[in-house]
């Protein structure tokens, strides 16, 4: 019998992605659940997809889809660039957030670094951090809340990096940039902030929860977007990273040739191009996250105040039981166990039919259990 090859250490802790109910596509959703209509409010995607001029500017550059794309993306780096006010050499794509942060991880971390993370929040923070060999420290939400003075007073001088998801997922709730600075100002020399906004784009007053207002000001800050979530990019990957030039390039060291490719290149490009469209994903999706919030709050369940595309609720009750109920009638969201909140649920915020079942389904459901 051959002996079975170890694993490096410092993976131990480190899982596949989990293929439970919430992560499957919608394809094997409607075969899993025997139903043809499926409403999949479990992976915070833009429900109405990419902007029109993504499909043209796929259709015109397909032609050239056999050569190898622009290792730095350039044009899109030029591009945001210029949006931003910021230099195109304080820009870096990555394939989705995902790599991105892992990037990171491995151009600055050596193991045993100790890596702050407010609790619960994104995964792949813990992740990149073990990847790395550091010391992932959690530190707790207050009231569903990232506290920046808790943060704060779990510096010590092991402290390396800081990871920051504003607005955070999965509870939605963001800190202002004001807050963030006062924060900054408090650090030691030496300590890296990243700040992850997935979500920026999706909040009421996007200018005044960035953290790129101080990127002069502060030189160890990093700031994470993507386009997969307001750009309605998901498949795509593409992810990026802002701060200083210097910072920028120490990140290239490790990033490898062409990981984001000409099609995602491509679609970023025609996406982030088209503000009218995004601005009308923020209001329609501000609306109906109104509307959502009213009508589960008059079933009874705490809803906690967000700032993205979805809805962290509490219950009450073990989350599951919800989950469980709303799947079978072809509704999949996200039971909250995984980022130890029990009772919760999160909820995206879909399209004006779909929060309209899902709160006819639970209507149902409270009609049921009352009679």
């Amino acid at each position: 019998m051959k002996r079975q090859l170890p694993a490096a250490g410092r993976t131990a802790d480190l899982h596949p992605f989990p293929m439970e109910l919430p992560d499957l596509p919608v394809e094997e959703l409607r075969v899993r659940l025997g139903r043809e209509r499926v409403y999949k409010l479990s992976f915070n995607e833009n429900p109405y997809g990419p902007s029109p001029a993504v499909a043209r500017a796929l259709q015109e550059a397909a032609a050239t889809f056999h050569l190898y794309p622009d290792a730095y993306g350039r044009a899109l780096c030029a591009q945001m660039a210029a949006f931003y006010g910021l230099s195109p050499e304080q820009f870096l794509l990555g394939n989705g957030a995902d790599e991105v942060i892992n990037l990171v991880a491995m151009a600055f971390l050596d193991p045993g670094d100790r890596v702050l993370i407010p609790s619960p929040t994104f995964g792949a923070y813990g992740a990149a951090a073990r990847l790395a060999g550091a010391v992932p420290v959690t530190v707790p939400l207050k009231d569903y809340r990232i506290d920046l003075d808790l943060v704060a007073a779990a510096v010590t001088a092991g402290t390396k990096m800081i990871f920051l998801c504003n607005p955070n997922n999965p509870t939605g709730t963001a800190f202002p940039a004001a807050a963030l600075a006062s924060f900054l100002n408090r650090l030691p020399e030496g300590v890296l902030v990243v700040v992850d906004e997935a979500y920026n784009e999706y909040t009421d007053d996007p200018a005044s929860y960035t953290a790129l207002s101080l990127l002069d000001a502060h030189p160890h800050l990093l700031v994470i977007r993507t386009f997969s979530k307001i750009y309605g990019l998901a498949a795509a990957r593409v992810g990026y990273l802002m701060g200083s030039a210097e910072l920028i390039r120490q990140v290239h060291r490790v990033r490898p040739p062409f990981n984001v490719g000409a099609p995602g290149q491509v679609a970023a490009l025609a996406a982030f191009g088209d503000r009218v469209y995004v601005d009308r994903m923020r209001e329609q999706n501000s609306r109906q996250r109104r509307w959502l919030t009213e009508k589960l709050t008059a079933l009874g369940w705490r809803v906690v105040p967000g700032q993205a595309n979805f809805l962290l609720v509490d219950t009450g009750r073990d989350g599951r039981e919800a989950f469980t109920r709303l799947a079978e009638q072809g509704i999949i969201v996200r039971p909250c166990h995984g980022f130890q909140l029990p009772t919760c649920l999160r909820i995206t915020i879909g399209r004006p039919e779909e929060n309209a079942a899902l709160v006819q389904a639970l209507e149902g459901e409270n009609t049921r259990g009352s009679g």
